[in-house]
């Protein structure tokens, strides 16, 4: 049986799995004026339908360490999770769960493929 904290990073990574097709879309159908797209917050409430304005270089720049999602401030879970940094009604975070970041890092759409 899954333990808490994996069942937090898979609900976290279907978020991410999401944003990813939403930074696609922005990039193919081009971003506003100000290089910005509306994002899904990729805490762990599957229920969560919160919104995030993150600018493409941001989202792409979070996109380099699978362990690192992008959250609304008040969603941090502390027990596995670490703000790393904060934009304007959002935060980066990286999770310092060791199975978590294990199970994100297995998830990752942008992993090479073993």
């Amino acid at each position: 049986m899954p333990t808490r904290s994996e069942r937090i990073a898979k609900t976290e990574s279907l978020f991410r799995n999401v944003n990813e097709r939403i930074a696609e879309a922005s990039e193919r159908f081009d971003a506003g004026d100000n290089g910005e797209a509306e994002f899904m917050c990729e805490c762990d409430d599957a229920a969560c339908t919160e919104r995030l304005e993150l600018p493409l270089d941001e989202y792409e720049h979070l996109r380099e360490d699978a362990t690192t999602f992008v959250l609304d401030p008040d969603h941090v879970n502390p027990e596995i999770e670490k703000i790393v940094r904060q934009g304007r009604g959002y935060a980066i975070v990286k999770k310092v769960d060791a199975a978590a970041a294990r199970i994100v890092r297995q998830l990752d759409p942008r992993a090479d493929p073993a």
